[in-house]
């Protein structure tokens, strides 16, 4: 079919509601509940049968005429997300690098989600690694654009492409999609597995979304629990509106069912878990060069209403922290933790510093607090670092047993 003959199809299509938008949700990865579904297009004939998309979309796309059937499609999901009402969740649709040329794109974005009536947070863009490889700067461009008019993006099919992180760092994503073909098979070698966590650990430190899409099986699942939402067949194939409507409403959690992350392979997994842990007992995480006198802090929960700033030089942080406690307590707290003693109980082959101490808060408040600093080395630097964990060690009394001294 040529392609202006197909346009024409199309856009009748579009008036007689032959062509409609499905909707193929995803799943919350630990609670099993819709969090985010992609709008995919689909043409079905009046007599029932269906156009692939494989069947058109390439055409349209070469002829430079995609962008109707995405315009189409966004204001289809748009619709949907009014029609959900509270229960709304994020929708989203992929726009090629052809609407990178038009500069009303935000405009008409804007002018959709004004139509309707919805949160710009809850239409998601989606764009794929190709379309930035193919016109970098200007793609880059485009999605900032988006971006700084409150949009959320996402990169789709991340992974199937050879430019995959520099494209990540390039792009101002808030969601990555994996590619199916990260499942291939069927997450059974080894190899696989560490890639796939790999891939998790890099959008973790990223602090980006996670979805994972193309899931179909069991064994599938077990190895990505450490994802954010889940897409797949394995718990639903693209709906009707009116069927994806009554997913949402009915708010009916599908059973999520993963391996123990301590009887598999999953390392990122532990790691994940530990860490966790880890941040629940320990607010306060601060790692300090006390050769470089620098410290930058890995945690910084202020449970104590300590005014100290992320990174900068070990003295003044430690002139802060001094404040803070007890006039009784300045001395000693300021004399052991200072650099050049920390240095040299280093040096005596000591591995900790210890000490628990009174903190007055701004209310006037007395906390108890334990500051404990830990000696590690670097095998590629001779300098000193200290990893510092500043917790409260209050305890009701019921936790004690017997008569404890």
């Amino acid at each position: 079919m040529e392609g202006n003959e197909l346009l024409n199809d199309i856009v009748s299509a579009m008036e007689s509601g032959e062509l409609q938008a499905y909707y193929q949700p995803q799943y919350n990865a630990k609670k099993g509940v819709i969090g985010g579904a992609e709008a995919l297009v689909r043409w079905i004939k009046s007599d029932g049968t269906m156009v692939l998309p494989k069947d058109f979309i390439p055409v349209l796309e070469e002829k430079g005429q995609l962008s109707i059937v995405d315009w189409f499609i966004a204001e289809e999901a748009c619709k949907t997300i009014k029609l959900l009402k509270d229960k709304a969740v994020r929708i989203s649709v992929n726009f090629g690098r052809e609407h990178a040329k038009n500069t009303d794109f935000v405009q008409r974005l804007d002018n959709l989600t004004k139509a309707y009536g919805i949160d710009k947070s809850l239409l998601v863009i989606e764009i794929t690694e190709s379309d930035v490889a193919a016109d970098k700067k200007e793609v880059i461009k485009w999605v900032n654009a988006i971006n700084e008019a409150g949009y959320v993006i996402s990169i789709d099919d991340f992974g199937s492409g050879m430019s995959s992180l520099s494209f990540v760092k390039d792009v101002p994503a808030n969601v990555l999609k994996i590619d199916r073909s990260f499942l291939n098979d069927n997450c059974q070698t080894e190899k696989g597995r560490i890639t796939l966590e790999s891939v998790f650990y890099f959008a973790h430190r990223l602090k980006l979304l996670t979805v994972v899409e193309g899931v179909e099986t069991n064994e599938q699942l077990q190895f990505i629990n450490t994802c954010d939402y889940i897409q797949g067949f394995l718990f639903s194939k693209p709906v009707s509106r009116a069927d994806f409507l009554s997913m949402c409403l009915e708010e009916a959690p599908v059973e999520v069912n993963y391996a123990n992350p301590f009887e598999n392979n999953a390392v990122f997994g532990r790691v994940r878990m530990l860490i966790e842990s880890v941040y629940k007992k320990f607010p306060l995480i601060k790692f300090a060069n006390i050769s470089k006198n620098s410290y930058t802090f890995m945690r910084m929960e202020n449970f104590l209403d300590w005014t100290i700033p992320e990174t900068g030089a070990y003295d003044e942080c430690l002139e802060r922290i001094v404040k803070s406690i007890v006039p009784e307590s300045k001395e000693e707290i300021a004399t052991v933790f200072s650099r050049e003693n920390l240095i040299k109980a280093f040096k005596r082959g000591e591995t900790r510093i210890l000490r628990i101490v009174n903190q007055l808060d701004d209310n006037g408040e007395i906390h108890r607090i334990a500051i404990e600093d830990y000696f590690m080395e670097d095998s590629v630097s001779k300098d000193i670092y200290v990893v510092s964990f500043i917790h409260s060690v209050h305890f009701e009394d019921n936790v004690y047993v017997g008569n404890a001294r």
